[in-house]
């Protein structure tokens, strides 16, 4: 009876254990995240006033090359979400942010600004955007454009055509499809176009 009992107390100790730790790991990266945008954030202030790039930590292998805010859908003076634009479309730095693919550089001049992002964290905002939704893009030389989004589609991962440079200046948003899945590594992607107003 007592080995019976000390067993149960050991059984509920370790899952209690267990369930404070999970609980602790998940606060541990939810603060890390949002520290990580603060520091995203800082590095783009100091990009501003000096036009240089600045990384937002000592080991980033990347630096906030543009700021981009989507409206809301009703009131265009309400921001629904504001995004800090990293260099480097790599996994690494998709983790932090959306990133420039191409088009990138702290001094753009108009072409097909590509930014991808991850369809359950920063462009899970793009979930159901419609076309008429307007989104504020600023650049290194403190230049804001106002953009308008005229079109979505949804590709397979082989078509490029969304990738193709243009002489004339966009916005080309890309995340996977759909949204909310059970998976991971979809062979599909919405690609958001927004031209200037």
């Amino acid at each position: 009876m007592r080995r019976s009992r000390g067993w149960r107390i050991g059984l509920c100790s370790t899952v209690i254990l267990t369930g404070v730790l999970l609980l602790a790991q998940g606060s541990y990266m939810q603060a890390k995240a949002y520290f990580a945008q603060y520091l995203i954030e800082q590095a783009w202030r100091q990009t501003l006033e000096d036009k240089q790039p600045h990384k937002p930590w000592s080991w980033a292998d990347t630096y906030p090359v543009a700021k981009m805010t989507l409206m809301t859908a009703d009131d265009l003076a309400l921001v629904d979400s504001t995004f800090y634009v990293l260099s480097g479309a790599s996994g690494r730095n998709l983790a932090f942010g959306p990133t420039m693919v191409q088009g990138g550089g702290l001094l753009t001049q108009g072409g097909n600004r590509i930014i991808a992002g991850h369809n359950d964290t920063h462009f899970s905002v793009l979930n159901g955007i419609k076309p008429g939704r307007v989104i504020i893009f600023q650049d290194a030389n403190k230049q804001k454009r106002q953009y308008r989004v005229s079109s979505t589609q949804i590709v397979h991962e082989t078509d490029n055509s969304a990738l193709m440079p243009s002489y004339y200046d966009q916005l080309t948003l890309i995340t996977c499809y759909p949204f909310n899945a059970l998976q991971t590594g979809s062979s599909y992607r919405l690609i958001v176009r927004a031209l200037p107003v």
